[in-house]
């Protein structure tokens, strides 16, 4: 999957481009430019960037089920949302922050959310610290947004099939159950932006990705329940967003440059 991240720090310029230019998930020049141009609009609005994300982060309420889609079974959740995996973010869109060290040692797995799902993403995916945004019909989870949910059985969102082989026969499993792991809590520690990832993150809130969901998140790793017999699991995902752990606030905040 193809992510954008922003090295922020004292030096000037053109050590910022070179380290872009070096980031192997940031290597086109148009990529490297949006990036630059991001960081100085980061430094003339940086009031606006260190506000609390907190603030603006919805939790759900028990019975509140003013979910993306309604004709999605959401099995006691509010939210669903189709997967993907994509590993780790040394520098991701949320301050910077080495998603592996987030999460590391702990129990929360984290997630880069569709841009659609961020406040002001604009259509090219240069996103900075960006805050909860969604709407008409797109759960709002930008950085630090959090949530518990489970994976289901069925996959590729309401398609349910991969859209390179919709002709493909797939076994059906016959289990009641229609979950595939336990509860696990996630955090939204990275972006997942539309170019280059068309078929999953929409652009803006109230559009659907390919596989007909206004959510997508992109797990740097899919807990152990998930089987890995095939490459790309891609497993439904029905989630209730929840305010974060103290314990992953404090972490966050020591490594991010988001406020």
């Amino acid at each position: 999957m193809l992510h954008f991240f922003l090295l922020i720090s004292a030096a000037a310029l053109d050590e910022h481009e070179a380290a872009l230019k070096q980031d192997s998930e940031c290597t086109s020049a148009e990529c490297t430019l949006s990036a630059l141009q991001l960081l100085g609009t980061w430094k003339l609005n940086s009031a606006a960037t260190t506000a609390d994300l907190n603030a603006d982060v919805a939790v759900d309420v028990d019975g509140d089920f003013s979910n993306s889609s309604s004709d999605f079974p959401l099995y006691g959740y509010h939210h669903w949302a189709t997967t993907t995996m994509y590993g780790d973010a040394p520098r991701s869109a949320c301050g910077g922050i080495d998603t592996h060290r987030l999460v590391q040692g702990t129990r929360y797995h984290n997630v880069a959310s569709a841009q659609s799902m961020w406040r002001n993403c604009n259509g090219n995916g240069a996103c900075w610290c960006g805050q909860a945004g969604g709407g008409s019909g797109t759960t709002g989870m930008g950085c630090l947004s959090c949530a518990k949910g489970r994976f289901l059985r069925s996959a590729y969102g309401q398609k349910g099939k991969a859209l390179y082989s919709l002709a493909q026969e797939e076994s059906e499993d016959e289990s009641e159950d229609p979950f595939m792991s336990e509860e696990i809590i996630v955090v939204v520690g990275d972006l997942c932006p539309h170019p280059g990832n068309e078929d999953w993150c929409p652009n803006r809130a109230g559009l659907k990705n390919a596989y007909g969901s206004f959510n997508h998140l992109d797990f740097s790793h899919y807990p152990n329940s998930v089987p890995h017999s095939r490459s790309i699991p891609n497993k439904n995902f029905v989630f209730s967003r929840i305010d974060c752990p103290g314990d992953l606030k404090q972490r966050y905040y020591s490594m991010s440059h988001c406020r």
